[in-house]
């Protein structure tokens, strides 16, 4: 291995030691209800179901929520513990997997704050970070 590789992966197994996750799902199965709201401020928001897609590696390992109806609204959230990264970068990271050509339509993360009413988010919902 030479020099670069060798401090490459140092540095790589150091920034794992200091990092901390503050929210993690993996959605492997139906618990994951028990931990999001779906938003009921509409009647007419579609509905998520758990997925690994038309395209997958591993139908377990893959799975994760998929929109069930075209040309609708969504509305999910979760809560997590109350933190600080004063001093430090914070990193919030997603994968999303579009399977189908979309026209006109869009997907946003929200990190609202942590007194939204849950049952009641809308497009309109105060949020602090919006990517």
């Amino acid at each position: 291995m030479n020099r670069l590789s060798y401090s490459l992966l140092i540095l790589a197994i150091v920034a794992t030691v200091y990092s901390t996750d503050y929210f993690v799902e993996k959605f492997e199965d139906e618990s994951y209800k028990s931990r999001w709201v779906k938003s009921a401020a509409k009647s007419d928001l579609g509905d998520f179901k758990l997925s690994h897609g038309k395209f997958y590696g591993d139908a377990k390992k893959d799975l994760g929520l998929q929109t069930s109806e075209d040309a609708r609204f969504y509305a999910i959230s979760s809560k997590f513990d109350e933190f600080s990264n004063e001093g430090k970068t914070l990193v919030i990271q997603f994968t999303v997997k579009h399977e189908q050509k979309i026209d006109c339509g869009g997907g946003y993360v929200k990190v609202y704050p942590s007194d939204t009413n849950q049952n009641e988010i809308t497009g309109d919902s105060p949020y602090h970070i919006m990517f």
